[in-house]
């Protein structure tokens, strides 16, 4: 019988329990990997669907994107998380709707819906998709914005050869035209809209670009008097894509394009201050508009660096603003995208394009395809590595639980 005394040598292997330590320690890395290179990356793209997604739109608490994409065929709104997971269709119907914006509580989206001729407002229930026209003008009405109550929204309307900047209730009522000709075909000046009028904080304000796209000015958001200047003059670029900041403060963007040299300046001012702009972005290889979150600590563009566009998000602090500054930077998969997505892997660029320069748009496979890579299609490499990983640790565990029961009868046997 067993003296109950472990023999000599009945210990276990230090090695195997040295290799089950190290597969549970880089088992329980790679499940955060995913996540954690996201979340330092500098630029996160955000949508991948081998079709436009553009002008993307904070939801108020910062943790929704709104954004309109071709996906259908006509342009669509959604909404998603601002990881991009979660993803919701608002547009409901066959329509074209553009421009998403959102209501102060959070619950509603403005748009403008239409032809490539004509077009209104209209808002949209988020919970619902329930649509109610707004605007009924009998023109081409386009990027709205809600003021900061809820009761009003600010948008552009194009008719008789003139663009103009108009006012009116959420509800439809007291539609009011604000300018008078800002932008004139009979002065050669650019009538196509490409960003919001947006309001102050307190809803006393609008700013917008004039209609040479060269100077950002503020107005009087109930009669369009009162207009200042609030950009600096500059030779070299064009001063446009104003947007005021949850601070008070007033952004708006400077693009320079000179032959074989473009960027992109980003400046904040505070307007009736008296004090000189400071820069929020300085050398952007990426052309406006851009959406600041609401706490200010990041940002959102559009882009085609990876073949066709697409949403991406930068960080504002020194790694983000860096990567901004480079025409290649590399861009890490939002985690909710990373497994298997067409634009997986980012495109090059050809030498010496700006940072938003269209590539050859990437085929999105189809569900009849085969399968060339050593990857198949849907699967996350960290999958794989668990999974490997996980065939490593059953061996290593089939090869101790051998040896223990070896032991045992080595056991019974010296006891016998």
């Amino acid at each position: 019988m067993s003296s109950g005394v472990r023999p000599p040598g009945h210990r276990p292997d230090g090695r195997l329990i040295l290799a089950r330590l190290l597969c549970l320690a880089v088992m329980a890395g790679l499940g955060t990997a995913q996540v954690a290179l996201a979340s330092s990356a500098a630029i996160v793209q955000v949508t991948a669907d081998g079709t436009s997604s553009v002008r993307p739109s904070w939801s108020p608490d910062g943790s929704r994107i709104a954004f309109q994409s071709s996906t259908k065929g006509n342009y669509a709104v959604y909404t998603m998380a601002a990881d991009g997971s979660n993803r919701k269709v608002v547009s409901q119907g066959d329509v074209d709707d553009r421009h998403p914006a959102w209501s102060p509580d959070g619950t509603k989206l403005a748009v403008d819906s239409g032809t490539e001729i004509k077009r209104e407002i209209w808002i949209l229930d988020i919970a619902s998709g329930a649509r109610t026209q707004v605007t009924r003008l009998d023109g081409f009405a386009s990027f709205p914005a809600f003021s900061p109550d809820g009761s009003k929204l600010s948008f552009y309307n194009y008719n008789n050869g003139a663009l103009d900047i108009w006012t009116v209730g959420a509800d439809g009522s007291h539609a009011a035209q604000i300018t008078q000709s800002l932008a004139s075909e009979t002065k050669s000046q650019c009538t196509f809209a490409c960003h919001v009028a947006s309001w102050s904080p307190d809803g006393s304000r609008l700013a917008y670009a004039d209609g040479d796209q060269l100077h950002v000015w503020t107005m009087r958001a109930d009669d369009g008097t009162d207009r200042i200047k609030v950009s600096e003059d500059d030779p070299t670029g064009r001063s446009h894509f104003p947007a005021f900041l949850a601070d008070g403060r007033l952004a708006y963007v400077t693009e320079h394009i000179n032959p074989g040299q473009s960027w992109t300046d980003i400046w904040a001012v505070d307007p009736g201050a008296g004090q000189p702009r400071s820069a929020l972005l300085q050398d952007v290889q990426v052309q406006g508009p851009f959406e600041f979150s609401p706490d200010g600590q990041k940002v959102l563009f559009a882009s085609p660096r990876n073949g066709s566009f697409d949403i991406y998000m930068a960080d504002l602090q020194a790694n983000g603003k860096q990567a901004l500054q480079q025409v290649s930077s590399e861009t890490q998969l939002a985690p909710a995208l990373a497994a298997g997505h067409p634009t997986q892997v980012p495109l090059p660029q050809a030498a010496g394009a700006p940072g938003n320069a269209v590539v050859a748009p990437v085929a999105a496979p189809t569900a009849t395809s085969s399968q060339t890579g050593p990857i198949p299609e849907g699967i996350s490499p960290y999958v794989l590595a668990l999974v490997g990983l996980a065939g490593a640790w059953v061996v290593v565990e089939g090869v101790l639980i051998a040896r223990r029961r070896m032991r045992r009868r080595n056991v019974r046997t010296d006891g016998e």
